[in-house]
């Protein structure tokens, strides 16, 4: 209506408990998912005859929180099948890589 003034309250509430430990698990995961970025990032010695490995093995603690974050928001059928079929991806990489430099030898 004119004239009037109107104001908005906000109130700051939190949830049950288990929202409360979902939030600080998402908060630890997010932490990890950083660490494994910087390493990601730091690990850039292309002089490495294998640093193919060692990146791989960074991506991997992507694949780990990457599941925990699936069975945590409620889809642990998809978890499971990524956790199962990331390893043989990862491995299908790896050897196609070492293939690769055996052949350029």
């Amino acid at each position: 209506m004119p004239g009037e003034t109107m104001y908005l309250h906000y109130t700051l509430t939190f949830g049950g408990p288990v929202e409360t430990i979902l939030g600080i698990v998402f908060i630890i995961l997010g932490i990890f998912m950083l660490i494994a970025a910087k390493g990601l990032l730091a690990d850039t010695d292309d002089n490495l005859k294998y640093s193919i490995f060692a990146r791989l093995e960074i991506l991997g603690i992507g694949d780990i929180v990457g599941v925990l974050i699936l069975i945590l928001l409620g889809e642990p059928a998809l978890g499971v099948v990524y956790f199962i079929l990331a390893p043989f991806a990862t491995h299908a990489i790896a050897s196609g890589h070492f293939r690769g430099e055996q052949e350029e030898q």
